[in-house]
């Protein structure tokens, strides 16, 4: 079946009291134009166009023609409509991304925890190697064009990703603390186009090794928001939670 052709057939006005009306049970071609309050032949068509793609069959019976709906069609039609209502991983990140935006004030302060089973030394290095962070540095459906950043406080940190649609955003900032091989804090503020932040952003990544794991505990802390800004303020819970489901995915 061609699910839009058949979508496209039954969302026509009559087509579409036709099959209200067959729903209830088969009706001859008379019958079915009589309820319609249509004449015969126009009812004929609509009924040849729906049977074309199959969602009714005609059948003769005697003199009599009887149409009724393909129950087995309308099914596969109700499985391809139901693909359509699954919500994905997508779905849900946008919702709280929109609830974010409806209840954001001017600064927030976010705790995101994760914990990997491989080795200090390859969390800390995904944090300070630039070429390490390029490869998980950015929500879904996003792109890193630019990332630096090192294990050296005064060093230049900046991120420059890119949307599906072309569009570009920068973030900037220093290093303001390093703990080798244990905690990392630095500034990664979003920039407007000349260069300014639109507030202020200071992230902190603190790992605790165990004999087995790592803890990484990410503090994002911002303020200065204005409500022009609030999108991009609500983006970064979402944003970093995504960025460490990466990270974790580079880590495996």
């Amino acid at each position: 079946m061609d699910v839009q052709q058949a979508l496209a057939a039954m969302g026509e006005p009559t087509r579409f009291r036709i099959l209200t009306l067959l729903a209830s049970g088969p009706r001859t071609v008379g019958e079915v134009a009589a309820e319609i309050g249509a004449l015969q032949p126009q009812t004929t068509k609509h009924l040849q166009l729906l049977e074309a793609v199959g969602v009714i069959t005609v059948e003769p019976i005697g003199r009599r023609r009887l149409a009724r709906i393909d129950r087995d069609a309308v099914l596969e039609l109700a499985d391809w409509l139901g693909g359509l209502a699954s919500s994905t991983t997508d779905d849900e990140a946008l919702r709280q991304y929109a609830d974010a935006v409806r209840s954001a004030g001017t600064a927030v302060d976010i705790l995101l925890e994760r914990t990997f089973l491989t080795s200090p030394e390859a969390v800390w290095r995904a944090w300070t190697d630039p070429a390490q962070a390029a490869r998980w540095w950015a929500p879904r459906h996003f792109d890193v064009v630019r990332c630096s950043v090192a294990a050296e406080v005064g060093a230049a940190v900046e991120l420059v990703l890119r949307e599906g649609d072309g569009t570009e955003y920068t973030s900037a900032g220093v290093v303001r603390l390093v703990e080798p091989g244990r905690r990392i804090v630095f500034d990664l503020s979003p920039l407007d186009a000349t260069g300014r932040p639109f507030f202020e952003v200071v992230v902190e990544a603190a790992l605790e090794p165990s004999d087995e794991s790592v803890a990484l505990r990410v503090r994002i802390a911002a303020e200065g928001a204005d409500a022009a800004a609030a999108p991009m303020l609500a983006g970064l819970e979402p944003g970093w939670s995504q960025q460490l489901d990466r990270l974790g995915a580079l880590l495996q």
